[in-house]
């Protein structure tokens, strides 16, 4: 089973997140490298609750900064067999990466 999974930055902060840093996803224990605002598919190996996270490094290295680890259910439920899972961060850059859609 795939997730689609998206990162966005707030409009006040972004021009400084997407000039700086590196998205990633963390699914479960392994990161996967995003690209900002365009849906990166992940195969997930489980049919369990999984734990997904995004968060960036500035400069592409460095501590992962801005995650905010989420459970999502198996992907087969009604919710996630089509579409994206966005984060987005909060007004100030130091705010993590929360879901904010399933689109």
């Amino acid at each position: 089973m795939k997730y689609r999974i998206r990162i966005r930055a707030h409009w006040v902060n972004g021009w400084f997140l997407k000039l700086l840093s590196k998205p990633v996803a963390i699914v479960g224990r392994a990161e996967y490298p995003l690209v900002w605002s365009q849906p990166t598919e992940i195969e997930i190996d489980q049919d369990s609750t999984v734990r997904i996270g995004v968060g960036v490094r500035y400069l592409g290295r460095g501590k992962l900064l801005g995650v905010s680890m989420t459970d999502f259910p198996a992907r087969n439920t009604p919710e996630f067999r089509s579409g994206a899972i966005t984060f987005c961060n909060g007004f100030w850059n130091h705010d993590p990466f929360t879901p904010v859609e399933h689109s």
